[in-house]
């Protein structure tokens, strides 16, 4: 029984459209690839299957690997001086959307009262405290780049 011509995995990956973009580069430098499982992808199939690029010429296996590693973004590294700023504004926001909800129930709970305003003032001043970090944030990146 012939099963065809040998294939080399070149990558396997979630993004078609990663995939799309290598085969489309492989094929500018004169090598033959396919895509496979490239359309099981669809409503009621299976999307956590990955797309395969896979080289049909086991001679153009290496050069395939230059290329996508030429392609291939560079790693991340560390975040940005400012998200020391603005992770805890974040946090800030998250956690006034809670102060804010608990308001809304003191409030209709005990209406207008000490406790609410204390609790208003409280709502206030964290919102504009994580809106200050977030804001402020991206002056601590001048002079990184």
């Amino acid at each position: 029984m012939n099963s065809g011509p040998a294939m080399k995995n070149l990558l396997q990956t979630q993004s078609i459209a990663w995939a799309q973009g290598i085969r489309v580069a492989l094929e500018a430098e004169g090598i033959q690839c396919k895509l496979l499982n490239e359309f099981d992808r669809g409503v009621g199939a299976m999307p956590w299957i990955p797309v395969r690029v896979v080289v049909l010429n086991d001679d153009d296996l290496e050069r395939a690997q230059v290329i996508v590693a030429r392609l291939a973004p560079p790693k991340a590294g560390p975040p940005p001086p400012s998200w020391r700023w603005q992770k805890p504004g974040c946090v800030l926001l998250v956690i006034d959307l809670v102060l804010f909800a608990t308001w809304g129930a003191l409030l209709d709970e005990y209406g207008l009262g000490t406790l609410t305003y204390a609790v208003a003032a409280v709502v206030v001043i964290v919102f504009i405290g994580g809106s200050l970090l977030i804001m402020l944030g991206p002056r601590a990146d001048k002079g990184t780049s």
